[in-house]
């Protein structure tokens, strides 16, 4: 079965930065514990602009993954209270035979 990937495209305002990255680390190292993996990137020009992407096994691990992080992340944004647009999750499915 191809794996499965979820995107999403989010602005981070500049005083909510470091608050964003402390909980970006607790939401990686939480996806590397439970077999899934989060990467995000800034926008090389547009540091306010960040990408993250999660991927998973297969669509089923990655609707669990999803479930996970959104828990995570609703958690640790009460605690720190980003000032982020967090976009909505599109999801794709790896092509057959693609590595």
């Amino acid at each position: 079965m191809p794996r499965a990937l979820a995107i999403r495209y989010l602005t981070v305002d500049g005083r909510a930065r470091d608050a964003y990255r402390t909980r970006l680390a607790e939401r990686t190292a939480s996806a590397r514990a439970n077999g899934y993996h989060l990467w995000a990137f800034a926008h090389e020009e547009a540091a306010d602009r960040m990408v993250e992407f999660i991927e998973a096994g297969d669509p089923t691990a990655l609707s669990t993954a999803l479930l996970q992080d959104a828990l995570l992340a609703e958690a640790l944004d009460f605690r720190a209270e980003p000032d982020a647009d967090a976009g909505a999750w599109q999801r794709f499915v790896g092509l057959a035979g693609a590595s």
